[in-house]
């Protein structure tokens, strides 16, 4: 008797706090710069429709490619939100894709570099995540720069990304589940992935495969060699296990799209 009194009981302080966790439920979530020059909208849906995610992060949209794009998602991903700083830029712009309803919606002007960041918050499975969503200064390397040009310019580049990822750490509370995902412009060992790591966010498509460095996000057809690196991540707090993740190679942008299942653990 006691035993069932008890279990009464714990049941329904379990329920007056409100759901139970959403331990073990996931959700898919993919990053893509689409390249605001991308004459390829075909290949943009189809590598939506291949990652199928949630949530979908994109960066150099354009007003014209946002109109489109809304249209062509409005049944798969209703919510839309877009946004950009000045206009100065053609690649500045940032957009959510989802069929989740985003709250706290909130664009960051840039406090070094170019393009600032966007967050937005989404109940998944009864839990608020939230998603930032990134595209930080590219490195301005001169053409026909020699090697300490070149070198000159990363140092440049990675003080600016210092500053654009602290801003970003300083925008989110630790206690809260966070997606930190977009273009880095940065090689995993850079300033800015190895910032995430050290605030103990994780790599989510380095926890699934082996020398995650070879598997190219970005190339560019530079002569003589085209260059060919990973600088598009998708960085989870550890309220979150990596179990897929994948790159889609599709054509029209010099970027491809990465997407993570993400599974709450904790």
């Amino acid at each position: 008797m006691w035993k069932l009194v008890l279990s009464v009981i714990s049941l329904a302080s379990i329920t007056a706090c409100g759901p139970m966790p959403a331990y073990g439920q996931s959700f898919r979530i993919a990053t893509f710069n689409v390249n605001y020059a991308n004459t390829r909208g075909d290949q943009v849906l189809e590598a939506i429709s291949e990652a199928s995610p949630d949530i979908l992060c994109l960066q150099e949209t354009t007003l014209q490619s946002e109109g489109w794009l809304r249209k062509q998602l409005v049944d798969s991903h209703p919510k839309f939100p877009s946004a950009g700083h000045e206009g100065k830029y053609y690649a500045e712009r940032f957009a959510f894709a989802s069929n989740l309803e985003p709250v706290e919606l909130v664009y960051h002007p840039p406090k070094a570099g170019l393009f600032g960041f966007y967050e937005a918050t989404y109940t998944v499975h009864n839990r608020k995540v939230r998603i930032v969503n990134v595209h930080l200064s590219p490195f301005g390397i001169p053409r026909g720069a020699g090697l300490t040009d070149a070198l000159a310019a990363i140092s440049k580049t990675e003080a600016k990304h210092s500053t654009e990822i602290d801003a970003i750490l300083d925008s989110i509370a630790p206690e809260t589940p966070t997606v930190i995902c977009g273009d880095f412009n940065s090689l995993s060992t850079f300033k800015a992935p190895s910032s995430l790591v050290e605030n103990g966010f994780i790599d989510s498509f380095a926890s699934l495969h082996n020398n995650p460095d070879q598997h190219v996000t970005w190339n560019w057809p530079s002569r003589p060699i085209p260059l060919r690196f990973r600088i598009d991540y998708i960085f989870h707090s550890k309220h979150f296990q990596t179990i897929e993740s994948a790159i889609i190679e599709k054509q029209g942008s010099d970027h491809f799209m990465v997407v993570s299942e993400l599974k709450f653990v904790n």
